[in-house]
Parts: structure tokens; sequence; C-alpha cells
């Protein structure tokens, strides 16, 4: 059966990603805004809890004024991941763009690997294509599996058009342990982590748990770390800009890394709120009873 629905809409998919994108953006307004918010109200409540949450003070009119906001953009990432199929590394040129490419540059000519850290904040995947190509870089990144293999293979080989290596999370350490030269590894980290394995932190007016590893892993490679933000000049464009959380992460306090990443990340959604993935169920996890906040157990 997965095979079936894969062959029956994967030729659909590619046929769509061929259309130039002003047609495309017209499908976003006109049919798939109205589908995904208007008729089947994807996670609207968990959008609108959410919002509830992160801006309490704000007016009703407000915060439904940012739920549509984010629904059109929403609409506006899937036709775009869609894109990514055969989007052209010259139309990604136009599109995509560097604020201080020569801070990145400094640390990566000086140390054999770095660490990227970022949210889901505007179109992660055309970053994802675009950048090792334009930098010439090895660069991986860990992803979860799709549950249909064969889409997740598409998915996969669509993302690493650009020259990445993606890879199962749990395969973190093989990768290192292969890759050879110069490298970049970027870890999104912004999704709901397991309550007692984790990293608490006040992110975003709410108590937050955050994914170990990025801390960890920066730690045992002893790699500077980066984060990034993304920034939407205008439609179908994306700004990125680099911030240094850590030149050496032996010489930083326990959780600096971490307590870092989430005060920028929380920066970036503020600057833009709309272009942040709301549909997360972010806070799904509760802080455990009588815990303050930090590292939940020992991560060395």
């Amino acid at each position: 059966m997965e095979a079936i629905s894969f062959y029956l809409l994967y030729p659909l998919i590619w046929a769509f990603s061929l259309l130039p994108l002003r047609i495309l953006y017209l499908f976003s307004d006109f049919v798939l805004y109205p589908l995904l918010y208007k008729v089947v109200g994807y996670r609207k409540k968990v959008v609108r809890d959410n919002i509830l949450s992160v801006y309490p003070d704000w007016s009703e009119e407000r915060r439904l004024e940012l739920e549509s906001k984010f629904y059109h953009y929403l609409s506006d990432l899937f036709i775009e991941t869609i894109k990514g199929f055969s989007i052209s590394f010259s139309e990604l040129n136009k599109r995509v763009s560097y604020a201080n490419l020569e801070e990145f540059n400094a640390y990566f000519e000086r140390y054999d690997g770095l660490v990227m850290t970022a949210g889901h904040v505007g179109n992660y995947e055309w970053l994802a294509q675009h950048f090792p190509q334009f930098r010439h870089l090895k660069m991986g990144v860990p992803y979860r599996k799709l549950t249909n293999p064969y889409f997740d293979k598409a998915f996969r080989a669509s993302r690493e058009r650009g020259g990445a290596t993606l890879f199962h999370t749990d395969k973190t350490w093989d990768y290192l342990g292969e890759v050879t030269g110069k490298y970049l590894l970027v870890l999104a980290n912004d999704q709901s982590a397991p309550a007692a394995k984790s990293f608490w932190v006040k992110f975003l007016n709410r108590d937050t748990s955050f994914f170990e590893g990025t801390e960890k892993i920066a730690r045992q490679l002893n790699a500077p770390v980066i984060f990034v933000k993304i920034s939407v000049p205008k439609r179908g464009h994306y700004r990125v800009s680099f911030h240094l959380i850590t030149e050496d992460p032996s010489k930083e306090e326990l959780g600096h890394i971490l307590n870092e990443h989430a005060r920028l990340l929380e920066e970036n959604i503020h600057a833009a709120p709309q272009y942040w993935l709301w549909s997360h169920k972010r806070w799904k996890h509760k802080k455990p009873a009588g815990f303050t906040y930090g590292f939940t157990r020992r991560i060395s």
C-alpha cells in the first residue's frame, strides 16, 4: 500500500514542482490557505493555544491576525518544499542570501568542524539545499524518517540535492566518525523533548524542554557553535545571519549553549512570529515536579 500511494502521488508532486513559483503562490493564496485554515482547520486548537500562551497580553484581534498570517505562511512553506524537488541553484541564489557570511567563514577556516543550531523559522529546507552548494562544504543534517519509506527516500533525495548529507538522528556519531576534512553539523532544536531527558529553560513565556544533544555533541567535539537566524525580507526570499554562541564549549558553564540557543531563537521568533511553526505541539511535556531549570540528567 505504501508503494502504491507513492507511485500514484509522486509523479503529481514532481509535476507540481515544475510550475513557476508565481503560479504556486496563487495556489497557496486561493486553494491551500483557505483549505488549511478555513476548511480543515489543521491543528487550529494547537496553534491558537500556543499563540495565547506566548502572547497573553495581546488582544484577541491581534492574536487572530497572527494566526491567519501563520497559516498563510504555512501554505507557502508547503509549496516551497514541493518546489524544492526541482528548483535550480540559480533560482535559490536569488532567493537565499547571507547577512554576515564573513563571520561564518572566519570560524570555518579556523576549525575542522562547526556546529550550527537553528529553529524551524522560515524555509529551513531551502537553506539546507542552498548553503552547501553556495559555500562548497560538507554539511551533515540529522532528521526524523517519514513513516512511508518511499516518500522518505524521495524527500531525503530532494533535501540532499545541494550536497548535504542526511542521516537518522541516532546515526549522528556514525556520520561524525566517517566524515573527512572540514564539515558543518546542523542541529535544529525547537521541538518538544522528553521531560526526563532534556534541558529545561524559560522560553516564550513557558517552561520548555530542549533536546540535550545540541550541547552534548558540541562539548564532546569541542567545536564552535553558531546559531542561525532566518528572516523573510519579502515573499519567497530568505536572509540568513550567523551568531556565535561559543568558540570553545569547554570554557563555558554547563547549559550556556542551550540557554543561548533558546535566547537567540526567541529573538528570531518575536521579530516576525508568523514564520515559526506554531502547529508543533511544543509544550506537550511538563517540567518534572520540584525541578527548576537546566539538564535533568548528567550529559557527560
